[in-house]
C-alpha cells in the first residue's frame, strides 16, 4: 500500500507586498500622466498622439518577477476603445520612461494594455440573476 497524503498543502499563486506596492504606484502614475496629458508628440503622427478619450487606469496587474505588467483601462463612454489601445500602445515608450524616472526598479516591466470589461462582465450577471426564466 503506498503512502498517500492528500493534505498536502499546495503553492499559493500570492504575489507580495512589494508586487502590490509597485502596481499601485504604477496605477498612479500612469493615471497621472493620463491626467496631465504631457505625451511625447510623434512626428507625423500628431493626432494620434493626443489620447482619442477619456481613458482610466482601473488596475495594474504584475508577474511575480516584476518584468511584465498588464494595464487595464476603461474609457469614459465606453466606446472608442480600438483608438484608446492604439494611443496607449503608441505610448508605450512614454509610459517606460516615466517607470525609469519616477521609480527605483532594476527592471522596466514590458507593458501590456487590455480593456476592463469587468463592469459589463457585472452588468451581464446581474441581467441574468434578475431574469424569471432562468431557474
Amino acid at each position: 500500500m503506498s503512502k498517500l497524503n492528500l493534505f498536502v498543502p499546495q503553492k499559493r499563486k500570492t504575489t507580495g507586498r512589494r508586487n502590490d506596492k509597485v502596481a499601485t504606484q504604477l496605477k498612479e502614475l500612469f493615471s497621472l500622466a493620463l491626467i496631465r496629458g504631457d505625451f511625447h508628440v510623434l512626428p507625423k503622427r500628431e493626432a494620434e498622439s493626443m489620447p482619442p478619450c477619456m481613458i482610466t487606469i482601473t488596475h495594474v496587474d504584475l508577474s511575480r518577477d516584476l518584468c511584465n505588467a498588464v494595464v487595464f483601462f476603461r474609457t469614459l463612454s465606453g466606446t472608442m476603445i480600438d483608438e484608446a489601445m492604439k494611443f496607449l500602445e503608441l505610448q508605450t515608450h512614454f509610459f517606460k520612461d516615466l517607470i525609469a524616472k519616477k521609480l527605483s526598479l532594476r527592471t522596466i516591466p514590458n507593458l501590456r494594455f487590455k480593456f476592463d470589461q469587468t463592469s459589463e462582465a457585472a452588468n451581464r450577471i446581474d441581467e441574468l440573476l434578475k431574469n424569471d426564466s432562468v431557474t
